[in-house]
Formats: structure tokens, C-alpha cells, sequence
């Protein structure tokens, strides 16, 4: 699905920087045992509630509403990128192919191993921003970032942000990522991905008015034997939104 490259973060000097989370400390270098590409293609056209998961090659990722009260809300759905009906009030990504997942109002998206206490490691994304309104005049050139929050054993975390551009003239598109060496070499127990959306300014913000709504394709993990390193010698960066480590610390116990 990859249409277009891009960096995985905004350049020190922009605006977006005070967002970004590259770690620079030491990694928990791990040796892969087997990659797998989650692409949600056989699964085009369902829709998730709070708390519901989807299973692809040895993976779990559960779909949760960020606040834990709203059990009945709806969080996502696999888009089928071959009904024109997907998305006709929103601005989702015009350059899909299959089935890709799109994370609606603010949602939060965890990645686990289906064996339990197993590590992975992340090494590429398809992703793009989705927004609100379907008329396209009206969003910034960088219109929102994915998150991403991985937790390794020791409940330690890294964090890597990936910018995702506004649309261009027929809408938004995916664009393909690569993290960073060190988030990319690390082995995590579990993941969270969420959502920013971004103003003219360059201002970021998650968790406000159901906006920070993103889409993901082809995720491509490496499972991993974690040499898990001391917790001092990992740096924790940008905006450690506690409830999710609380989270990430119930379901890895």
C-alpha cells in the first residue's frame, strides 16, 4: 500500500518538535525470530465497539475508547476501501487498498503478542490522518500525529511520533514509516497508538473532541527474545500519559 515516503518525525526546528520522542538512550536490542504483516484485509467492513480486538498473524490489537466509562461506544473500523459508502462524511485516505484499520474519536489502539508475555519489535507503518470534515480546504499542511507508545517489560516505555501530512487536492493519503533505530530495535510487551490533531500554529493536542482519528495499514512486527535493559539506561520522552502506562501495567501482568 506504500504510495509515498516520509520522514517519521517533524524536523528539531518546526513547531511539531516539542512533540517528537526519539529515544537516545540504549535500546533493548533484540534477535528476530519471525516478522508478520497485519494488513486487516480479511476483515473489511467490520466495526468495533470499546474493548473489542482483532486477531492477525500472532497478534492481538484491542481497540479501546479513551476514556474506560464509554464501554458502548463505537471506537473503529476496518474500512473496505472498495465501498465508495466508507467515510462519505469524514476525510479518510483516498490511496488504500483492501482493508485498513481507521481509529475514530480519540481512540486508542494496543498491540500484544498473542503468546502471552511475548516481545515484538515494530519496524514499519502505513498511516495517514482522518478527518472530521469531508471538505478539505480547511486543514493545516501537518494535520495531525500517530503516537506511538511501546512499553517493554520492566513497565519502562519509549515513545515515537509519526507526522502525518494534510490532504492534498483529492484528500489524504497514506504514507509509509519507519521509527526511528532505537524504538524500531526495541523489544515491547505492548503498544498503544493514538492520535493528535494539529492547528495552523503547529500546536498538537490528544484526547480533545474526538478529532485525533488516524488510520494504519501493513504494520509490520518482528517477534523478539527481549534482553530487557536496566531501567536507567532507557530515557522516557514527550508526554507520558500516565493512564495508558497504568493500562499497559494490567495487561502485561
Amino acid at each position: 500500500m506504500t504510495r509515498k515516503s516520509q520522514m517519521a518525525l517533524p524536523s528539531l526546528t518546526s513547531p511539531l518538535a516539542k512533540f517528537a520522542a526519539a529515544a537516545l538512550g540504549a535500546a533493548a536490542i533484540a534477535a528476530p525470530a519471525q516478522g508478520a504483516t497485519i494488513n486487516f484485509d480479511a476483515g473489511a467492513g467490520m466495526v468495533f465497539g470499546s474493548g473489542d480486538s482483532w486477531q492477525e498473524q500472532g497478534y492481538n490489537l484491542t481497540f479501546e475508547a479513551y476514556d474506560p466509562a464509554d464501554v458502548d461506544s463505537l471506537v473503529g473500523a476496518i474500512v473496505d476501501t472498495s465501498d465508495p459508502t466508507y467515510c462519505i462524511d469524514m476525510a479518510c485516505p483516498i490511496n488504500g487498498q483492501g482493508g485498513y484499520y481507521g481509529a475514530f474519536n480519540d481512540s486508542i489502539v494496543w498491540v500484544q503478542s498473542e503468546t502471552a508475555g511475548a516481545s515484538f519489535m515494530v519496524k514499519s507503518i502505513d498511516a495517514s490522518f482522518i478527518g472530521l470534515d469531508a471538505a478539505l480546504g480547511g486543514y493545516p499542511i501537518y494535520s495531525g500525529l500517530l503516537r506511538m507508545q511501546g512499553f517493554l517489560a520492566d513497565g519502562s516505555y519509549i515513545l515515537q511520533d509519526l507526522l502525518l501530512d494534510g490532504p492534498s487536492s483529492q484528500g489524504f493519503l497514506f504514507g509509509s514509516y519507519s521509527p526511528f533505530e532505537t524504538f524500531a530495535n526495541t523489544a515491547f510487551v505492548s503498544m498503544a497508538m493514538f492520535g493528535f490533531t494539529c492547528d495552523d500554529a503547529g500546536d498538537c493536542v490528544a484526547f480533545d473532541n474526538n478529532r485525533g482519528q488516524f488510520a494504519i495499514d501493513n504494520l509490520v512486527l518482528d517477534d523478539a527474545l527481549a534482553e530487557v535493559p536496566e531501567p536507567a539506561s532507557l530515557a522516557l520522552f514527550g508526554l507520558g500519559f500516565l493512564g495508558l502506562a497504568a493500562r499497559a501495567r494490567r495487561r502485561n501482568a
